[in-house]
């Protein structure tokens, strides 16, 4: 049956009986490696009328043809997202700014040619879904990641774009990103490029990481955990660190690269854009040369280098490793401004104080 307005959700659950246990804060739970006891499932069927209505089913394999257009010409985009548990008394479920990532789900669809989700529908199915699986929604530090896929399931090996589509949902358990906070060492990319302008590094698609593994490759074998990707035509204007966005700490002045196409629209990003200017600082999204950079980090006047993302919110740098170079930032401590900024937005997304530009949306049953 195909969806109208606000689509109803149907549910599948399992008994109580043979449901599994949800982990605690005190058990080993590896980021994304735990799945809850559902998920959501959708199909857009053209010669059906579009958008079936959504069904949350037990959480198993489903099957995809080995011809399917997904495997062959890679249509697939993703999100990445959190619920959270107020951690005031109410123990209200939140979402943070799902409207945003609604919106970033549709424009990657779009610049894959695939059927993008209609807003109305991604966000009744996120509710739904996070509400069904409230019990394994870990308290603060912890979070449920949620992330939403929409893949082509045409099938036959002839190139083209696929007309019938399946969005589904999965989310699981998390804790903090890394154990301990701590700073990161990134490897300066000059061979590979993620993204070119005009391509699709805006997308928040696979290809974009699977493109990226050879690096991360190489950056682990040098000593490093992220990798600190160049522009795509000269090799020089920093972009991103890892799947993250990168921002630069120059006294009351953070600089951040601006989006040109070739770089993911952090919803983290510009959350924190506007947090710093809250908290006083000015931030100018510009043109970074890798080389100012590193000057600037040798004379002082760059005192602090972090990334900003979802699974681990800020993470700083401490150290670009170029080549057989490595280069120690404020002395390889963590530093106060990406604390702060990190503080801040956490705060927000546990309904700690005041939310004053309406970011925090309480789930509820649709």
């Amino acid at each position: 049956m195909q969806t109208t307005g606000h689509p109803r959700v149907l549910k599948n659950l399992l008994p109580r009986h043979k449901r599994k246990t949800p982990p605690s804060l005190q058990d080993d739970i590896p980021f994304g490696r735990t799945q809850t006891d559902h998920m959501l499932i959708c199909d857009f069927i053209p010669q059906k009328g579009g958008w079936q209505t959504p069904e949350i089913v037990p959480y198993a394999p489903f099957d995809v043809s080995p011809d399917s257009v997904v495997f062959h010409y890679g249509q697939e985009v993703f999100e990445g997202m959190k619920a959270y548990r107020d951690t005031q008394e109410s123990g209200q479920i939140l979402l943070f700014r799902p409207e945003q990532n609604a919106k970033r789900f549709a424009n990657s669809a779009l610049r894959l040619g695939m059927q993008p989700v209609p807003d109305d529908l991604f966000l009744r199915c996120v509710h739904e879904l996070v509400m069904t699986e409230h019990d394994w929604i870990l308290p603060n530090p912890g979070s449920l990641y949620i992330r939403p896929t929409l893949i082509g399931m045409d099938t036959g090996v002839s190139y083209r774009a696929s007309l019938s589509y399946r969005f589904f949902i999965i989310v699981s358990p998390a804790k903090n990103y890394y154990k301990r906070e701590t700073g990161v060492s990134v490897f300066i990319e000059r061979e590979h490029v993620r993204a070119v302008p005009g391509g699709c590094g805006e997308a928040k698609c696979g290809g974009n990481y699977a493109a990226a593994l050879p690096a991360l490759q190489r950056a682990r074998a040098a000593g490093a955990e992220q990798v600190l990707w160049l522009d795509g035509l000269k090799r020089t204007y920093v972009e991103e660190v890892g799947a993250m966005n990168i921002m630069f700490v120059y006294g009351n002045t953070i600089r951040t690269p601006a989006l040109t196409g070739s770089i993911l629209p952090g919803v983290t990003r510009s959350s924190i854009i506007q947090l710093a200017r809250d908290l006083g600082y000015t931030v100018e999204e510009t043109r970074l040369d890798i080389s100012d950079v590193i000057r600037d980090i040798r004379n002082g006047s760059l005192s602090e280098v972090f990334g900003c993302g979802t699974a681990a919110v800020i993470s700083p740098v401490i150290e670009l490793v170029d080549g057989s170079e490595r280069i120690e930032v404020n002395g390889s401590l963590i530093g106060s401004v990406s604390m702060a900024l990190k503080k801040a937005l956490i705060d927000l997304q546990f309904g700690r104080g005041a939310d004053p530009h309406g970011w925090r949306v309480p789930v509820v049953a649709q």
